[in-house]
């Protein structure tokens, strides 16, 4: 049916459900960035020709796992995600299946089986080969089972090379064009694992000559590196009912210790078993790793590792001297927050150590903060006589602070107009995070307690145009730019309610 197809002048879909739109699929799983991308361009390069729902699903289905498969995900992972999304049966085992298979062309007799050959399989070599051992149409079996394989474990080389060896060259070139195609839009590059070959060599340096000089080595690149927002490779297992929810995957000594596992790159990574993974801050990690009951993380398992303890984690925060290069991890309150000093202190840490972490902590912190912001008062000419007259009375009787803490009352409306500070030619919107903070500006203003979003507001709409907001501008200064106005807008409340 297919040959008649390829010579028609016209050729119209079928409504086949065989399983050619599954073994020809396998260069969609690994052209797009995301499953959603992936499932569509699978679904449209089955249904020129295989356009009955079970050819479609069966291409989806693979392409799907081979995307998985080579972002990371496990293959419990991908099993679940075959079950849930297209209901295919995988609850059999391979000895299960081949007493009674036989040879079969559709998708809905050869997906199943296939994946079930690549989840049993343990190396490239052993899928082929499981797929083969069930019978039936195993050129087939072999081509999509292999097509997960490649994306989990690569391909080694001397298979490659012995394949290529039988190929017309007109198709090795054909191969040669898509492996450059495949190489470019490989998952994007991480640039917070870049600087971490100092913890590799340091390493490495640490297996030449096991001494304390070296170990001292290591610890300090690892301090290095996260004072520089490095981040670790870190290998989680994703909750079923919630992707957004995972845990780290560990590893048990022979003495039964729990250590969590990291890597320093994706090289590293990727000698051992793949997993799902993350890319988290070094400085978080080790925090996280202090507060649980695990004894410390491996680094690098599959290579030159490093056993770093809770007690080397506590020597590297040590080495700071107690100078805080992070802002704290404390949960998020009204109490914390109310008169502005774990603000400034995480201004003062930020201006010391400005890193993407500690903005990301700030940015919280401002989300639910308030601030005082420095106004001038516009009154009435009615408004205004009146004030100045008790204010030229107390003076008249050397009582001038007499007025501190009388009420006014006004019968127009009080206009409160915020003040702008320029440099050069910008304008930027002053903050303090208390009254006090403002100093002798201060004396030249009335002063408002206001809400750090309503203070965006305010510097957004200012018809000066302003650059941004700074905070505390006269002592321990920081910019906020208002490109990141709407990224904090946008942000949920870190406040953590009493029940």
């Amino acid at each position: 049916m297919f040959i008649r197809w390829l010579h028609e002048k016209n050729p119209k879909p079928y409504g086949s459900f065989g399983n050619g739109s599954a073994m020809r699929v396998s260069p969609a799983g690994w052209l797009f960035d995301d499953v959603e991308t992936t499932r569509h361009m699978a679904a449209l390069t089955a249904s020129v020709s295989h356009n009955h729902p079970e050819g479609i699903k069966g291409a989806e289905a693979i392409a799907s796992a081979i995307f998985l498969a080579r972002t990371g995900s496990s293959k419990e992972d991908i099993k679940n995600y075959i079950i849930n999304e297209f209901g295919y049966d995988l609850s059999r085992s391979c000895d299960e299946i081949r007493p009674g298979y036989h040879h079969v062309e559709t998708c809905q007799e050869t997906v199943p089986e296939a994946i079930t050959a690549f989840l049993e399989g343990q190396n490239f070599e052993d899928v082929i080969r499981t797929a083969v051992s069930l019978g039936g149409d195993c050129d087939t079996l072999t081509c999509i089972a292999g097509s997960m394989a490649e994306a989990f474990y690569g391909v080694p080389d001397e298979i490659a090379g012995e394949c290529r060896k039988r190929l017309p060259k007109d198709i090795n070139a054909v191969l040669d064009r898509f492996n450059e195609q495949r190489t470019s839009v490989q998952p994007h590059h991480d640039m917070f694992l870049e600087g971490n070959e100092l913890i590799e060599t340091a390493i490495a340096e640490y297996y030449a000559e096991d001494s304390k000089e070296k170990l001292v080595g290591v610890l300090d690149a690892i301090r290095q590196r996260m004072h520089e927002d490095g981040h670790f490779i870190i290998p989680v297992i994703v909750n079923e009912d919630d992707e957004n929810q995972f845990t780290f995957r560990t590893i048990q000594t022979n003495d039964e210790k729990l250590l969590h596992v990291v890597f320093t790159s994706q090289d590293e990574f990727a000698k051992g078993e793949n997993s799902a993974v993350i890319s988290h801050f070094i400085d978080s990690t080790l925090h996280f790793c202090l507060q649980t009951e695990a004894t410390g993380y491996i680094i690098n398992p599959w290579g030159q590792s490093f056993l770093l303890t809770k007690d080397l984690i506590q020597m590297i925060y040590e080495a700071d001297g107690g100078i805080e290069y992070t802002v704290p991890d404390e949960p998020i309150t009204e109490e914390l927050l109310e008169d502005g000093s774990f603000l400034k202190k995480a201004i003062k840490i930020c201006n010391r150590n400005r890193t993407q972490l500690n903005l990301i902590k700030l940015t919280r912190i401002l989300r639910d903060s308030d601030v005082w912001v420095p106004c001038n008062m516009i009154m009435s000419d009615e408004d205004y006589d009146t004030w100045s007259k008790a204010v030229l009375d107390a003076a008249d009787k050397g009582e001038i602070d007499s007025i501190i803490g009388q009420e006014f009352t006004a019968h127009d409306n009080i206009r409160m107009v915020p003040d702008i500070l320029q440099n050069d030619d910008n304008y930027f919107f002053p903050v303090f995070t208390t009254d006090e903070e403002m100093g002798e500006y201060g004396e030249h203003f009335s002063k408002i307690q206001s809400h750090f979003l309503e203070a965006m507001n305010l510097a957004r709409n200012n018809e000066k145009n302003v650059c941004g907001i700074v905070i505390n501008a006269f002592s321990e200064s920081f910019v906020i730019p208002i490109e990141l106005f709407d990224i904090i807008a946008e942000m949920d409340s870190s406040i953590e309610r009493k029940e």
